[in-house]
Parts: C-alpha cells; structure tokens; sequence
C-alpha cells in the first residue's frame, strides 16, 4: 500500500494530525472537498467533541472535509466511505484478473451515491483504489416494486373445471369442425 502524496497534501495532513492527534494514512481533496483517511479506531479523535475538529479544518481549508475511517477488511472500508449512506450489500468479485467491488444501494439513495457527474463514485474509487488492490466499484440498485396491484392466488389442488353446455346451440358441432379444418 504505497500512496503518493503532493506536497499540498503533505501540509493538509500534517495540520490535521496536529488539530485532531489522529493519524492520517491518506488525503484525497478536489475543488470542492477534502476526504482525510485516517487510521482505524482514530474516527473519534478526528471528528473531535461535537465535531469541533471538522469544522476549523473547514474554516483552514474553505472546503467541505470529509474523515473515512481505514479498515483493512474491503468491504468495511468501502462502506465507511459512504457513510453515513447506507448500503445494502458490498461484495467483491475478481474480473479479468481484477478485484471489483459491487454495491447495493437503495434506488432511492442511487443518485447520493453517484453525485452529481459521478463525483461522489469517482471519489470513492480513488480513495478505495489509492488504499487496496481493487480499482473499480459497480452500482447495482434494486427493483422497484410495481405500482400495480399484485394477484392473489388461492393455493390449493388444481380443479379441471369443464363447463357443461346447456342448449345444443351451444354444443360444439363435430362435422362444422371437420369441415373448417
């Protein structure tokens, strides 16, 4: 797990860990945020009493900070990426010799997940690819329930029901068939 970091991103992590004591692994920032990947088990540090910390690396930064909170297992890490957004199912799949992680979501969450222009999916592939061996993440949301009335069967043992006709107009005419064949 090797992670190279500009300078830029050296002086943002190094004025974080003083503000918050927390140990940063990674910063990954574009024009409108910044996501710090901090070590397991240092969210709290990070985040600071009532969120204090967050909000003077806002103030320093002038941009939105994000904190994600490392985890060796994949499949948390992918989750606490999305956090506080939550998902259905992670799991991970090899691809033409590629881990690929594929996501659950609610349809309703779909559009939170992708942002506007894919931001938040290209985001979170960048922080996920910059930190573990997988470099893609596929969305799968599910179906949405149809808004017409379902059918309700009875169960119960098939009964072949043979209508009876009641008038001989009503009797099928053997030779009208033959003759129509």
């Amino acid at each position: 797990m090797k992670v190279k970091l500009t300078t830029d991103d050296i002086m943002k992590i190094n004025f974080f860990e003083k503000l918050t004591g927390a140990e940063v692994i990674d910063c990954v920032s574009d024009d409108e945020r910044i996501v710090f990947v901090v070590k397991e088990g240092n969210m709290g540090a990070a985040i600071g009493r009532g969120g204090e910390n967050v909000k003077a690396a806002m103030e320093k930064f002038n941009k939105k900070v994000d904190i994600v909170e490392y985890s060796k297992d994949l499949k948390k890490f992918v989750r606490n990426i999305f956090e506080p957004l939550k998902l259905e199912d992670v799991w991970v799949k090899k691809q033409n010799g590629k881990l690929v992680v594929y996501i659950k979501v609610d349809p309703k969450l779909k559009r939170a997940i992708i942002g506007e222009g894919g931001k938040n999916i290209n985001r979170a592939v960048t922080i996920m690819s910059r930190l573990s061996d997988a470099k893609s993440i596929r969305v799968v949301s599910g179906f949405r329930k149809s808004r017409m009335p379902q059918r309700k069967f009875k169960r119960g043992p098939a009964k072949d029901v043979v209508k009876k006709p009641k008038t001989k107009e009503e009797t099928p005419d053997k030779s009208n068939q033959e003759e129509n064949q």
